[in-house]
């Protein structure tokens, strides 16, 4: 049998948890305003996550460092005006914002980057697959699921939420297709999206009850293949006798061509195009990124008294078969795996030690 909570109960808890979120949305606030890392400091500090990518992460370290600079600038001015209230400094405060594009193959570290970088400045990451949304009213997520998402990653906190990063994975994959009677994941999945970019306040109806979260501060970041874009891009450079690199000469223009709407990229003024990762690019992930996937299996095993060790030949071997699987850096989970699995099924509890792996080795298990 459980006892009701008695309204008196119940009014402490909420006056607990309303002071919690407060004291919440304060510390979140003092770090947006505290946040002086320059577009070269946050670019340092991605480059021990992210290999390669060199342009595109100054490009987008610049983007960041200054949306999040130009915020905390904003916000300091507001409390003070505002009279120590955070609540109407975050309303009443307005700013520039530079939403970003990242337009590169599978697996060379568009979301990786992203996230990274949100971690660095301390602030809520949504990740979102666009490929599960449609147009509201039809089976699937939508533009409203992004609200809640972000609410989730925020603690339940509106305030925080607002000031977090959305990275819309597989954009491109909502492209409109010209040809269908109904595009229900495409051009309508664009066209709701256009609301949360352009900063409005939002109603997230909860059931229970209705949250309001306003997304003119939110960093919006869109990812894509775009296969074939590039073919698009040359053809207009060479009618208008353009010759160079066609990443450097990118436009909404483009995009529109391939079949996003002009409105929903116009609002992504940060265009900037990843390369496919190289070899020798896979080979260094292995070796010299904090978040070198190799780590992970090295701990698992450490657990068991187990020192795995790579020879540089055998993670040579390894990133020549990640590449053979075309998939970037997500190829190099398939080959560790085909390799490590009969080891970490048979070795726990039956060795300790070193283990060390060498290239014929990986050849045996491929």
């Amino acid at each position: 049998m459980y006892d009701s909570v008695s309204a008196k109960s119940r009014q402490r808890i909420e006056g607990k948890m309303e002071g919690m979120q407060e004291r919440q949305t304060r510390e979140a606030v003092q770090e947006i305003i505290e946040f002086n890392r320059t577009p070269s400091e946050l670019k340092g500090q991605i480059d021990q996550f992210v290999i390669g990518q060199g342009k595109g992460k100054k490009v987008i370290s610049t983007a960041i460092a200054f949306h999040y600079r130009r915020l905390g600038k904003a916000l300091k001015e507001a409390i003070v005006d505002n009279g120590d209230d955070v609540d109407a400094a975050l309303k009443n405060t307005s700013t520039p914002k530079a939403n970003i594009l990242i337009v590169g193959p599978t697996g060379c570290g568009k979301t990786y980057t992203s996230e990274i970088a949100s971690q660095l400045v301390g602030v809520s990451f949504v990740h979102e697959d666009m490929t599960r949304f449609s147009e509201v009213g039809y089976v699937g997520r939508n533009a409203t699921d992004i609200l809640v998402d972000l609410l989730v990653a925020a603690g339940g906190n509106p305030h925080v939420a607002q000031m977090g990063v959305v990275y819309l994975d597989e954009i491109d994959k909502v492209a409109s297709e010209v040809v269908s009677y109904k595009d229900v994941s495409g051009k309508g999945v664009q066209k709701g999206l256009l609301h949360l970019l352009d900063g409005v306040e939002n109603v997230v109806d909860l059931g229970r009850e209705k949250i309001f979260l306003s997304t003119k501060h939110v960093l919006f970041i869109a990812g894509g293949a775009f296969e074939n874009l590039d073919v698009i891009v040359k053809r207009r450079m060479s009618r208008q006798g353009i010759e160079g690199n066609w990443a450097d000469y990118l436009m909404t223009a483009d995009l529109a061509v391939f079949g996003m709407e002009r409105q929903l990229m116009g609002r992504f003024p940060v265009k900037v195009v990843y390369d496919g990762l190289t070899t020798q690019d896979l080979k260094d992930i292995l070796s010299k990124s904090a978040g070198s996937p190799l780590l992970a299996y090295a701990g698992d095993l450490e657990a068991w008294d187990i020192d795995l060790e790579f020879t540089d030949d055998a993670l040579a071997q390894v990133a020549l078969r990640a590449q053979e699987e075309g998939t970037g850096a997500r190829g190099l989970i398939t080959i560790l795996h085909r390799v490590l699995l009969d080891d970490m099924y048979r070795l726990p509890g039956n060795y300790t030690g070193e283990f060390v792996v060498d290239a014929d080795y990986v050849r045996s298990k491929l």
